[in-house]
């Protein structure tokens, strides 16, 4: 899998953009408990949220990097081909506004193409259900039910690997993050494919309609292949001239928290600001292909910080405030996104 990625990285990225070094973490010095390694990661997700982990310095990760590969190459060979009627027979559910299974484009362009991104969810929960569920992939999808289910058995000990890491660091008791994070409870985990069509002569260089936004999960886990995902700089003003490029590097993934970890640390820990815009230079005619997975918590989680003596004490206020289960805080942060995104939108077709 290592030496046949051309189809993956079908033009270089280029050099002449502003581009953010992310810190890179050793998954095989995690799993060892390497003290340094530890330290680091700490102090990374105490400022960006935002790193490279390594996945092929340890069996886990280079299984998870070839499923991530796999999951790729279906998307590449599915969702350009299909008609876009057959792939809208597998909807999306909208779970209390969390999107954890079906197919989505919002947006057409003339040509009948998706003018900004179409992705498609496979759900964790139903493929992992502890009951027998009444869930079935789309045709076109289920001869890549194992692939799928695959990446997300190795994205599940990945980010527990981090999570367990950080409950060390955060002086937490063993279990505390990371049984709130296990494969077979109900919670909205997905694994995403998304493809954003590359510029076609003569075609406005439009960018995604989504602003820039924090993620209401745990951690997400994204491996892409060509250029799109920017960050802004850390300690300037988030401005446009401000914002940075974050290279893909072949074996590695991206990883960054998100809000639930902003939440059960009051703050110690920092959800990743980031956008996701069209691929630069040479890499922009070319298709850009992202497999994304995330961690949530269990669905009944409540979401409140934890007791530590690195975590700050609640104040007045935030114990006054109604503390909510999991999956209805994810709905709510998501929505909170959707309607400026569909506004941003919808003026973008009326120019």
């Amino acid at each position: 899998m290592e030496s046949d990625l051309s189809d993956l990285f079908p033009a270089p990225f280029p050099d002449n953009v502003p581009t953010i070094e992310l810190p890179k973490i050793s998954l095989n010095k995690l799993l060892n408990e390497d003290p340094g390694e530890l330290e680091k990661i700490f102090k990374i997700c105490t400022r960006t949220g935002f790193f490279y982990l390594n996945m092929m310095d340890h069996p886990k990760g280079k299984k998870m990097y070839e499923d991530a590969c796999l999951c790729c190459r279906i998307g590449m060979e599915t969702l350009p081909n299909l008609p876009m009627e057959e792939k809208n027979k597998y909807p999306i559910r909208d779970r209390h506004g969390v999107f954890d299974r079906g197919f989505r484009c919002r947006y057409l362009r003339d040509d009948g193409q998706p003018k900004y991104s179409e992705f498609v969810n496979i759900p964790q929960t139903e493929l992992f259900a502890k009951e027998p569920v009444d869930f079935k992939l789309p045709p076109w999808l289920e001869a890549h039910e194992e692939t799928f289910k695959s990446a997300m058995r190795s994205a599940n000990v990945v980010a527990n690997i981090v999570l367990g890491a950080l409950e060390r660091a955060l002086q937490l008791p063993s279990g505390t993050l990371t049984s709130l994070h296990r494969l077979n409870d109900p919670s909205s985990d997905f694994l995403r494919v998304l493809r954003y069509p590359g510029v076609v002569p003569g075609q406005t260089m439009d960018q995604m309609g989504f602003p820039a936004h924090k993620d209401a999960v745990s951690v997400a886990i994204l491996f892409t292949w060509l250029g799109g995902l920017q960050i802004p700089e850390p300690g300037l003003e988030v401005t446009e001239e401000n914002w940075r490029w974050v290279k893909p590097m072949p074996g590695y993934a991206i990883l960054n928290l998100g809000d639930a970890m902003e939440i059960f640390t009051n703050g110690v820990l920092k959800s990743g600001l980031h956008r996701v815009i069209k691929a630069p230079g040479e890499q922009a005619p070319f298709d850009k292909y992202s497999v994304l997975l995330v961690a949530r918590p269990a669905d009944p989680t409540p979401m409140t910080a934890f007791s530590s003596p690195l975590i700050p004490a609640l104040t007045e206020e935030q114990k006054q405030a109604p503390v909510l289960t999991s999956d209805r805080w994810a709905s709510k942060a998501i929505r909170s996104l959707q309607d400026p995104a569909k506004a941003r939108e919808m003026a973008s077709m009326k120019q």
